[in-house]
């Protein structure tokens, strides 16, 4: 908490004369945001799924990725079960703090592509590997899949008796799974790119499955939007945090059966890196 509140204190400083800031930080998800949690037709919160609470032994996070898309792009006859779940947040921090903040689970590792997991859930874990630190890959501008397969392998291997959160940022921008280079040029780009970027990191997440014994779910923190003309200008696009559109909060829930692990509870151990403001920036956080 000591971590978020410093980064709060940081970001306002930093950016309190700058009106995009006010607009994205402020504007977007206290007064439109406000405004679409109160809109009988948009989903709430009473519904959306706790994901601590539910039955699984591995948790595949996939950043940013629509349920929509998911069902337009994967196979789903690959898993035992699907349905499409409501998120408890729209941005990755929202997510993380409803889900995660100040509580304790000791009986689960994280292994995490992003920053957010360290910023508001930093002692909230057994052990988080904190890839977004030092797997950063500087050129592509993420943590790249294989990365993120190979640590959740050795995650399993050194904490086998232990539920498995496995965080990838894909299909979060940047699309380097996309044959298609910013500035897009059209919305049906956008989306293109989009779906690519999925596709491109999907034979990782069968990797996991296949290597990592016990029942597994697929699902991801939010969704994603895209606007143009006057929504893009009030700051509509991408995932605003408190926003409650559909397109931002209906996500998958993909499951596979397997032998169940034997999940025993241990110690809760502190991370966090004073990196964290700035591999948010590099992602587009900030």
């Amino acid at each position: 908490m000591k971590r978020e509140i410093w980064h709060a204190l940081s970001e306002v400083r930093k950016n309190c004369t700058s009106l995009n800031w006010w607009r994205n930080r402020v504007f977007v998800p206290y007064v439109i945001g406000t405004a679409t949690r109160f809109h009988p037709k948009y989903p709430g919160y009473d519904d959306a799924v706790r994901v601590m609470e539910d039955d699984w032994d591995t948790l595949i996070v996939l950043d940013a990725c629509r349920a929509d898309t998911f069902q337009k792009v994967v196979d789903l006859s690959r898993y035992d079960q699907y349905s499409t779940r409501v998120s408890r947040g729209s941005h990755s921090s929202e997510w993380t703090r409803r889900n995660f903040g100040g509580q304790q689970f000791d009986d689960t590792v994280y292994v995490s592509a992003n920053p957010h997991t360290s910023l508001i859930a930093s002692n909230s874990f057994h052990r988080i590997f904190e890839l977004w630190e030092n797997d950063f890959d500087d050129d592509a501008g993420v943590v790249l899949p294989e990365i993120v397969r190979d640590a959740a392998i050795e995650a399993y291997e050194q904490f086998p008796n232990k539920r498995l959160i496995i965080h990838f940022m894909q299909p979060h921008g940047p699309f380097i799974g996309s044959d298609i280079e910013k500035p897009y040029q059209s919305e049906d780009e956008y989306w293109h790119a989009y779906e690519q970027n999925l596709e491109y990191v999907l034979p990782y997440v069968d990797d996991i499955i296949e290597s990592i014994p016990g029942k597994t779910a697929v699902t991801a923190d939010h969704g994603q939007i895209y606007s143009i003309g006057l929504k893009s200008r009030l700051g509509l696009g991408g995932h605003p945090p408190r926003v409650r559109y559909p397109g931002l909060v209906n996500v998958p829930w993909a499951t596979t059966d397997g032998e169940r692990r034997e999940i025993q509870e241990g110690e809760i151990s502190e991370a966090g890196s004073e990196r964290i403001e700035e591999r948010l920036e590099q992602l587009g956080y900030l």
